[in-house]
């Protein structure tokens, strides 16, 4: 008695874990999407776009080796995720690079800048398919796990009855 208590809310358990997952696949995807879109809008249509230096605050290695180039000498693709800051007219800001070369921290780099609709600035979008692709599956994919989650359900209180 006491395991299918046990065992049947952990089943209610698992459902909800996985459902919620489903709509924040789905959540992530739009507001993505979305995002893109807006930053790639603000960016084509401002009129104040400038080069400016900044400076590298930070910097992290991030590899891209492929597993196919494993075997291959000198195979291993590194990036380098940088948080840099510029000024522009007498105001600081902050943005994220990445970059192919090796850079240090404090490495002076100079950058394109773009001016909001709200009046900051921001290091002009690097908008690539990889990320459009992702979240233009993440939608179907978390609509999918809710939907086979709701059959699931359905089935099993069929069963029950």
């Amino acid at each position: 008695m006491k395991q299918d208590k046990k065992e049947k809310r952990n089943n209610i358990l698992y459902s909800v874990l996985g459902f919620v997952l489903g709509i924040a696949m789905c959540g992530i995807g739009i507001y993505g999407m979305i995002l893109n879109r807006i930053e790639s809008q603000e960016y084509k249509n401002t009129t104040d776009k400038r080069e400016v230096i900044a400076v590298v605050e930070s910097c992290r290695e991030i590899d891209n080796s492929d597993d196919k180039d494993k075997n291959k000498k000198n195979s291993r693709s590194v990036k380098y995720r940088t948080k840099l800051a510029f000024e522009v007219d007498g105001k600081a800001y902050e943005g994220e690079e990445t970059y192919n070369q090796k850079i240090y921290v404090g490495d002076k780099v100079k950058v394109e800048v773009y001016r909001t609709s709200k009046g900051i600035y921001k290091l002009r979008p690097y908008n690539n398919l990889v990320n459009f692709v992702f979240y233009c599956v993440a939608i179907p994919l978390g609509l999918y796990h809710c939907n086979s989650l709701c059959l699931q359900y359905r089935a099993d209180r069929q069963k029950k009855k």
